[in-house]
């Protein structure tokens, strides 16, 4: 059951969205947002989420060199790392998963679409986030989350 997410994005807006869709979702959980990367391994020192939602394009550190601190840190070891961003390149995609990602999360245009995808990945298996990881290598590569657009 996940209980706690943390948020890095540097998009005000974006975080505000992401809120809003995820009290409409599930409103116990406790939501928390650090806007660059030093904020988010500062945060991490001291509480360790259920699950985080890293943005790539952040000021400080991007989220790829966080991604890659906390892979070395063996205290993090269990924590389930969702990209969310906009970058929908093959080679990003690849690059976040290979680092260390669980799940790579395109942020949706409409806020319906949001709402609908943070209701599929609440409900996925967090407690094994590798098999998440592995449902989404399809033919070699690893492939974006794709949601319904209803």
């Amino acid at each position: 059951m996940i209980n706690s997410i943390l948020l890095a994005e540097d998009n005000v807006e974006h975080c505000f969205f992401f809120k809003r869709a995820l009290d409409e979702v599930a409103p116990g959980i406790l939501f928390t947002e650090v806007h660059d990367g030093d904020a988010l391994m500062s945060f991490l020192e001291n509480f360790i989420p259920d699950l985080l939602f890293l943005d790539l394009n952040m000021p400080c550190k991007s989220g790829m060199q966080c991604i890659r601190e906390i892979r070395q840190n063996i205290v993090y070891n269990s924590l389930p790392i969702i990209v969310y961003s906009i970058a929908h390149d093959e080679s990003t995609i690849q690059l976040s998963y290979s680092l260390g990602a669980h799940l790579y999360f395109l942020k949706p245009q409409q806020y319906s679409s949001l709402v609908n995808a943070l209701h599929s990945v609440l409900n996925m298996n967090w407690k094994e986030p590798k098999t998440i990881a592995e449902k989404h290598f399809i033919e070699n590569r690893y492939i974006s989350f794709q949601y319904e657009n209803n």
